[in-house]
């Protein structure tokens, strides 16, 4: 196993899972599936171990992640976790290859502009607890720039956060 990635390398669009996996050349290359409409990430393992992931961007299909190219390159949500095989769980963000349990260590999250604060806090609502994908959908952010956000004016002490049913919501403070 070679060493893990710590960024997104886009190789290219293909319109056929062959074609994707055929650009694919090193850890953390990753290849867009376009028929129309983007239907999936095929990706070579992050973590070195030589295999191939797809990620289902299309709904009609089954579970599908949300997937962004804004400010800097592919971003997925939620996390990419196996299930079998090496087991890696990652987060993409902007181009980052973010580790969520083996290789956190040299983890480096993507720039931070203390702007979209002010758009997540006007987003809140003072009684009505909302997640960060509820948030993003309000003003058009990637979901993990939101929940970053949020979370900072949690600690702020400008919103409370609490888990329901296994998701974390946020509220703003009156």
């Amino acid at each position: 196993m070679s060493s893990p990635a710590r960024q997104v390398r886009m190789v290219g669009d293909a319109e056929y899972r062959d074609q994707a996996e055929a650009n694919l050349g090193q850890p953390g290359d990753a290849s867009l599936i376009l028929r129309g409409r983007p239907r999936a990430i095929v990706m070579a393992c992050p973590d070195g171990c030589g295999e191939t992931l797809v990620v289902n961007l299309d709904g009609r299909a089954g579970k599908a992640w949300r997937f962004d190219m804004r400010r800097g390159g592919l971003t997925l949500f939620p996390s990419v976790w196996r299930n079998g095989g090496c087991g890696s769980h990652f987060i993409v963000w902007r181009g980052h290859i973010l580790w969520c349990d083996r290789f956190e260590r040299d983890n480096l999250e993507p720039d931070y502009d203390a702007s979209i604060e002010e758009l997540v806090l006007a987003a809140m609502d003072v009684e009505e607890p909302r997640s960060a994908v509820q948030l993003a959908d309000a003003i058009d952010e990637l979901v993990w720039d939101t929940n970053r956000a949020a979370n900072r004016l949690v600690r702020r002490g400008a919103a409370s956060s609490w888990k329901v049913g296994g998701q974390w919501v946020f509220t703003r403070l009156a």
